[in-house]
This record gives structure tokens, sequence and C-alpha cells, in this order.
């Protein structure tokens, strides 16, 4: 595939104790051997591939810019699948956007976001879910995050896809022999048979379809909404959670106004706390957004921490709160437990069989197993770590897809129509399946996603 050569600074922007500028493409080699000078001040020709040369890179008037060391990797055992050069430089901004503008200056393209990776993409390198991969592993969050993010950069998601990608095939393969070749000597696929077959595919994909949640809180973490009347001690308890002083606490009513985000993890997996304004009346125009925010909030969160401080009666507000809480997965958090609760016998009524947890966040009594509580319900039926989870929207979307199709192939065959009618549901389920790995992926899909990456990735 010819392409025009790239180049970019692949490490973070700032200062740090080196920088690296990448090149890919067809002059790479080229660029290298016009800029580069070794420890004696010589011009080479020869690199060995995957070998590191120390020397120095000039600028103009034959001026040394830095002392670096520099590696040649050939395509196409190389990320990109094409020649790739790296330069090594010492680690200040200044002196890294001297070489990379020295490289641009060899006629060489300042490379767009993620469009290294989509070159390994588009070279064979990775399919398009190793390459979504690459973007969770950068932006993971927690250790358990990283480690599913590793699993798919290794394939162990694809893997899955792919095996029943083979399994749909194969059906397809079969039907269209026995409809094809009738008068040849070819098992005929008997309507069970076929039935059979659907639906171990439509199992597989229903069991990796169930790890879309827990998938999509390792990447982005268990969208935890913390709620009730001001001053129950809301942000109290994110600071307590925490372990720092994230949030503002006064005895002022109203000081939580926006949206206040911090995550933490619980044995490896991430967890998104949203602190919220008090949920009450007002005239105020600003705390009206507020509390609106904290509504809309309370609503999308994946789980909903009411707040109530046991050292009074439940107010109107908080019944309010309750019932406007009730939709979702939630736990009830009675604040101020070091103190003696003053809830009534109606109030104690209202909350049973809820999800009762007593804490202090002044004292962190009782937070240990709000913790605890917290990250089984990030687990809870779903599969273990080890396997691959569904990673983001596309994979899910198109799994259901797949799903769907499937699911109108095995009611084709138990309404006993003939297998060219069961070969257009399957069809359409395989390519559901080869565009979740990239296969005929558009030019626009492809865009949408490596423009996620920073530049040089």
């Amino acid at each position: 595939m010819k392409q025009s050569t790239i180049a970019a600074i692949a490490t973070a922007p700032g200062e740090s104790g080196i920088s690296i500028v990448r090149i890919s493409g067809q002059r790479s080699l080229a660029v290298l051997r016009e800029i580069f000078r070794d420890s004696q001040g010589r011009k080479r020709q020869h690199f060995a591939a995957r070998h590191l040369y120390l020397g120095y890179v000039l600028g103009k008037d034959e001026q040394i810019l830095d002392q670096v060391l520099v590696t040649y990797m050939p395509g196409p055992y190389s990320y990109t699948g094409e020649d790739i050069v790296e330069i090594n430089s010492h680690g200040g901004a200044f002196v890294t956007r001297e070489i990379l503008a020295l490289v641009l200056q060899q006629g060489i393209t300042l490379a767009e976001p993620g469009e290294f990776t989509q070159r390994a993409f588009l070279n064979g390198k990775l399919d398009l879910m190793q390459a979504e991969a690459v973007i969770d592993l950068i932006q993971a969050k927690s250790k358990a995050a990283l480690q599913q993010a590793g699993r798919h950069l290794r394939g162990e998601l694809s893997y899955r896809v792919a095996a029943m990608r083979e399994l749909v095939v194969g059906l397809l393969a079969q039907a269209a022999a026995s409809i094809d070749f009738p008068e040849h000597d070819v098992p005929q696929l008997s309507a069970q048979q076929m039935q059979t077959g659907i639906e171990k595919a439509l199992a597989d994909i229903n069991i990796l379809l169930s790890t879309s949640f827990a998938g999509r809180v390792l990447r982005e973490g268990l969208q935890v909404a913390i709620v009730g009347r001001p001053n129950v001690g809301k942000s109290s308890l994110l600071n307590a959670l925490v372990g720092k002083q994230r949030a503002i606490v006064t005895d002022v009513a109203g000081t939580t106004r926006d949206i206040i985000e911090e995550f933490f993890s619980i044995n490896g997996i991430p967890i998104k706390l949203l602190d919220t304004a008090g949920l009450r009346q007002t005239e105020d125009p600003v705390e009206k957004i507020g509390v609106a925010l904290a509504e809309e909030t309370m609503l999308d969160a994946d789980l909903v921490l009411v707040v109530l401080d046991q050292g009074q009666p439940l107010s109107v507000e908080d019944r309010r709160i309750l019932g406007d809480s009730g939709i979702g997965r939630r736990f009830v958090v009675l604040n101020k437990c070091d103190l003696s609760s003053q809830l009534t016998v109606a109030d104690l009524d209202l909350l049973q069989g809820e999800n009762i947890f007593r804490v202090s966040a002044l004292s962190e009594a009782g937070l240990a197993e709000l913790r605890t509580a917290i990250a089984e319900i990030v687990m809870q039926g779903v599969v273990q770590l080890e396997s691959p989870f569904v990673a983001n929207v596309r994979q899910e979307h198109l799994l259901r897809e797949a799903a769907a199709y499937l699911q109108a192939a095995a009611e084709t065959v138990r309404s006993g129509w003939p297998l060219d009618m069961v070969q257009i549901d399957l069809q359409a389920a395989y390519d559901r399946l080869g565009e979740m790995l990239g296969q005929h992926a558009s030019e626009s899909l492809a865009q949408e996603i490596f423009s996620r990456f920073c530049i040089g990735k």
C-alpha cells in the first residue's frame, strides 16, 4: 500500500526524560540518512534492523540540534507494517519540536491523530477491535481495565468473534451446498441440524453480550450518583470514599451547584463518583440549574446513593427523593451513624426492603461495607475478569444486530421455510460479526475511530 511518509511526536507534550519523534513510510530510512550523524560526525548508510545507534541530529548549516538514539524497524515487521524510524531525543519540548520540524522539511507529512495505528489496521497488523484496544489501553483508569485492554490487544476478543463467525459461515456453506448442488452427493442439512447450529451461535453471542455492562464499567467507570437534600453529608461522603478533600464542605445549604466528578478504584474496578447539588425547591436561578443537573444525573447513573441524615426524621424532601430515585439500582446511605438516630417508626417502615448502609463520613465508620457493596454491583451476572468483555458501544450494537438476524433465521427454520430464506439472515449475521473485526469497514468509520487517538499513536 503506497502512502505518504508521516511523522509526529510520539510522547506526551511537555518536558520529560526523553521524547520520541516517529516516522513511518517508504522514505523513513532516507530521512534518517539525511539528518543523522554517528558519534564521529559521519553520515551512515546502513542501519541494522532494531538496533540503537548513538549520534546527532543536524539542523540547518550542519549545526547539532541534539544527541540522540535512533532505531530503524523495517516493514512489514513493525507496528504499522511500514518502515519506521524512531528518534529518541532529550525530553525538552523545544528541541523535540525542532527535530520534528527538520523531519517535515524533508517532504514528510505531519501525522493525523491515530494515523500510525490506522496504518497498522490497514496493513493487517491489527484488526479493528485490536485497534480499539490500543486507545482503551491508553485511557485505562484501573489495573483491571488495563488487563482487559491488554487481552483485547492480544486478540482474545477477536478470537471469540472470529470463532462465532466461523460457526455461522459453516452453516452458510452447508445450506448453500445442499441448495446449489442437490444432484451431487452432498449431505443434506436437516432443519434440526440447522436449528441447533443457529442456537449455538446465538448462545455464544448472548454470553458475550452479557459482558457489555462490565466492559463499559471497566472502560468508563461505574457511574455512582450521590443524591440527597442539602446538608445531609453528600460532599463529605464523596471526600471520605475517595480519601481526599475533593468537594467543598460547609454548613451553608446549596454549596454544591455543579456536578463534581471523582474517580477512585475498588479491587481494581474504576468507580466514578458524582456529587450533586442538594435536591430541594429553590428560587435561586443558579441553584435551579444545579438541581436539574442532579435530577438528570440521578436518572442516568448505574447506581444511586441516596444520602439521608439519620440525626433527623425524614423530611418531605427526603421522601420525594426516595420516590424519584426508585427507578434503578440504589443504596440508601444513613449518614452520621455516630449520632443517635432520630428516625421515626414511620421512617423505618418506609425504608423496609432497601439496601441500607449506616455510615459516618466523619469517622469513616461503615465505609468499607459500602465500598464492597459498590464493587459487587459491577460483577453481578457477568463473567470473570479473565474472559474478554465487549469493549464499546460499536461492538455491542453489532453483536445485538447479529443476534437479531440469528433469531430471525431460527424463526425461519421453525416455520418450515426453505434454506435459501435462512441464508439471507445468516449472511447478515456473518457480515455484522465481520464488521466488528473491521472487515469492509467504511472510510468514515475508520476515521471516526482513529480520530479519538492522540497524535503520534
